[in-house]
């Protein structure tokens, strides 16, 4: 019971988290992945604890301020866009079909495979189709370079003019005669383990020779789990005596337990998160139409249109929550060496992955340019090799709603000063103020970018009879703008009948 009487001071949140989440998503305890970190500390019943005597005053919850909550908003609004908006495997086929003047016919062309995760000009053929599998494996490992297994944020004392009636307790009066327990702090190290397992499917029907029209449907399932291991750190010798209730009151720091806890504890926190959670079930589903616009003997210029709908749900982040439209142009080359490259520019909708999860107001999804540019190579009739740079450049966006800022800030980690201890606190230490890590959140939205290396190869393994074509790859990070992953594994099958 001690480590739960002080602990309650961390679940003071409960207040704040509930009345900010009072008619959003995530004002119930739910399960929902986009809550996950909103309910570390608890959800639904915050008077729960001054009802049952964990704190002597019913209005101290919420004295420590929901800093938490605020530095962590962007890490939301970006894993709801990219933990399902990942690089998918190319939808066209790995065969292309070329006029053999002999046998007045088109036929399969003895060319490379073409990309993987690239894009080229041709089409699958008409009334042509193509069917594709694939597996990718997202290990998320860090945010705007900031380690999400190592994530510093200090919660402070609100200003307080309840627990000593007269006087105005405020952070930046010295916190002397009566006031030093405002200068006590919760000192949060954070750990968010997020992974994605992606099963996408690819279908694409030849229309005419110029034209493809294809569907790309993704099923996600997405782990993600949060710990937070909190750490009262005193401000001054004259404890705050509700806060310690349970504790030894003449020396608290001599029993852990009171300064010490790990959340989730749903012993603690009944409807706090839980310790591991997860979600399985369709993404957001794009659909494609491609035009063959000019081809040469070996040269060939497409655009084309992808549509992509909110079909994921984003609260549980299987999906964006918003609708995507993206036009582009392809322009690529058959030869043994076979480059390409692919410009496009994606407008979105708002979601509420994007945007407040207390109020249910929904967000700009930034826009965004994309490209991609590599070649792929033919080794043997059986082996064709590929390799892309795939890249996305986010623009800023940024929204006002209720007074706070979403949009597309940046996070760091950086030393702040916070208040030292003052001791018996009849005067101002020397120094009177102490730097620590915590977490920061830019003051203006960023544009930035997200850049990867994809490397694999495509094999026909049943020799030039066959359509069949089965894909490995691997797609590496090369810079750390946004949510960034560990090297990425792919591995696929497709068929053209």
């Amino acid at each position: 019971m001690t480590n739960k009487a002080v602990f309650a001071v961390v679940a003071g949140l409960l207040l704040t988290c509930a009345s900010a989440f009072g008619q959003g998503p995530c004002s119930k305890a739910n399960g929902k992945l986009a809550c996950v970190i909103p309910q570390e500390y608890g959800a639904d019943t915050p008077f729960a604890f001054s009802q049952s005597g964990l704190f002597a005053f019913q209005n101290h919850e919420g004295h420590f301020d929901t800093s938490i909550l605020n530095a962590f908003r962007p890490l939301t609004a970006d894993i709801g866009r990219q933990a399902n908006l990942l690089p998918l495997a190319s939808p066209s086929s790995g065969f292309v079909l070329t006029y053999d003047p002999s046998l007045k016919t088109f036929v399969t062309s003895n060319d490379s495979l073409g990309p993987i995760l690239g894009e080229r000009a041709e089409t699958v053929g008409r009334h042509r189709l193509f069917i594709g599998f694939s597996y990718q494996f997202f290990n998320f490992n860090k945010i705007d370079s900031v380690d999400l297994h190592n994530i510093p944020v200090v919660l402070t004392h609100a200003e307080d003019t309840v627990d000593n009636p007269g006087k105005d307790c405020a952070i930046d009066k010295g916190n002397l005669n009566g006031c030093a327990f405002v200068r006590d702090i919760v000192s949060t190290q954070n750990s968010i383990d997020l992974k994605v397992n992606q099963y996408t499917t690819y279908v694409t029907f030849g229309l005419t020779r110029t034209i493809d029209v294809s569907a790309v449907i993704p099923i996600e399932s997405v782990r993600m789990n949060v710990t937070s291991n909190d750490t009262i750190v005193l401000g001054s010798n004259t404890f705050h005596d509700h806060l310690w209730n349970g504790c030894n009151t003449a020396d608290p720091t001599g029993d852990p337990t009171c300064l010490h806890h790990t959340f989730p504890d749903r012993t603690f926190t009944t409807n706090g998160s839980q310790p591991s959670n997860s979600a399985t079930g369709i993404g957001d589903v794009v659909a494609r139409v491609k035009w063959n616009a000019w081809h040469g003997e070996r040269a060939g210029v497409a655009a084309g249109l992808d549509l992509r709908l909110p079909t994921g749900d984003a609260i549980n982040y299987l999906g964006s929550g918003s609708y995507g439209i993206k036009p582009f142009a392809i322009f690529s080359y058959r030869a043994r060496i076979s480059p390409h490259a692919l410009v496009g520019f994606e407008w979105n909708t708002k979601s509420i992955a994007a945007g407040d999860l207390g109020t249910g107001t929904k967000s700009n999804v930034p826009n965004d340019f994309a490209y991609s540019v590599g070649a792929d190579a033919w080794i043997t009739k059986w082996l064709t090799g590929s390799f892309d740079i795939i890249g996305q450049h986010i623009l800023s966006t940024q929204d006002i709603i209720g007074g706070q800022t979403f949009g597309t800030q940046k996070l760091s980690v950086v030393p702040q000063q916070f208040l030292a201890n003052c001791g018996t606190c009849t005067a101002n230490p020397n120094p009177n103020t102490v730097a620590r890590n915590n977490l920061a959140l830019s003051a203006n939205a960023v544009s930035y970018n997200i850049t990867n290396a994809s490397m694999g190869v495509k094999i026909r393994p049943l020799g030039k009879v066959s359509k069949l074509v089965v894909t490995a790859n691997v797609l590496v990070r090369l810079d750390e703008g946004g949510l960034s992953y560990k090297p990425v594994p792919l591995v696929g099958v497709g068929y053209t009948f």
